[in-house]
């Protein structure tokens, strides 16, 4: 299959299908009662061994996509297609435009990146249950969220495909859509709706999904451990207060928070002299 080629419904899938409708493994056909599909497998599903390059260009690739684009859908899809040719049931049961919400923060509000929540879907099919206490799937998106606000975005992984290559990089500082783009736009210098600014979203969808297919090589690999989430040096005496890292708080009169964004972002310093948090 092409990069270029993003037709999910393969010739090769359509056969699997059939021989799989004749076993009785997946769905029945009746005339009158149209489709019966068979109850989904309980998770984890199957991952096999992926090229991040290759599903990094496909995400890049899918962004601007009229119908199948956006931040969620093109980190959801590149993944997705890659895993339906290769390993199949049960991902091709999985609809195409499941994540076409999550597109500029989910439905345009500028909340959660959609190329992390698109990522984040998979993972979670992937991983659910594995791992000590079967939280492994928990460990792998919170380490990507903080890794993803620390980065500086775009990385010139895909400056080889861009019509664009060698924009400004900013570091994101938040897994937030409004937070990341917003701090790019006013340094680059360049509107929303302008090409530049899709260019860097491309380039971001596609290096998340790089990352996420890296890390779960690596897990099935027995090579991937969960690193400790450590605030930085501005935020840990907030941390220390108002919650560690499991977030079971053992200072009850200062339960306010949960989370591991920075608590700059929002809040002033209030442990020095005239400021409030």
């Amino acid at each position: 299959m092409k990069t270029e080629d993003f037709s999910f419904c393969s010739r090769r899938n359509m056969l699997a299908g059939t021989a799989m409708f004749a076993l009785g493994g997946v769905a029945g056909c009746s005339a009158d009662e149209g489709p019966v599909m068979a109850e989904a497998p309980p998770l984890p599903w199957k991952w096999v061994p992926l090229d991040p390059l290759e599903a990094g260009r496909r995400a890049f690739r899918m962004y601007p996509d009229p119908v199948r684009g956006g931040c969620g859908s093109g980190a959801y899809l590149s993944i997705l297609s890659l895993l339906k040719e290769q390993v199949g049931y049960p991902w091709t049961t999985l609809p195409d435009l499941m994540m076409s919400h999550a597109a500029a923060g989910y439905g345009g509000h500028g909340t959660l990146c959609g190329s992390l929540g698109g990522a984040s879907c998979i993972i979670n099919l992937v991983a659910y249950g594995l791992g000590e206490n079967g939280q492994i799937f928990r460990q792998m998106i919170d380490r990507l969220y903080y890794w993803y606000a620390k980065q500086e975005f775009p990385t010139d992984r895909f400056d080889d495909i861009s019509e664009m290559p060698g924009q400004i990089r900013v570091q994101a500082m938040s897994p937030l859509c409004h937070t990341s783009v917003s701090k790019w736009a006013m340094a680059a210098g360049a509107e929303i709706s302008s090409k530049a600014k899709k260019e860097r979203c491309a380039k971001v969808c596609g290096e998340v999904v790089y990352i996420v297919v890296h890390a779960m090589n690596e897990y099935f690999e027995g090579r991937w451990t969960p690193p400790k989430w450590e605030p930085s040096a501005e935020i840990a005496h907030c941390i220390d207060c108002h919650g560690p890292d499991d977030m079971w708080h053992s200072k009850p009169s200062l339960n306010h928070q949960q989370g591991h964004m920075e608590c700059m972002l929002c809040h002033t310093d209030h442990t020095k002299k005239g400021q409030k948090g």
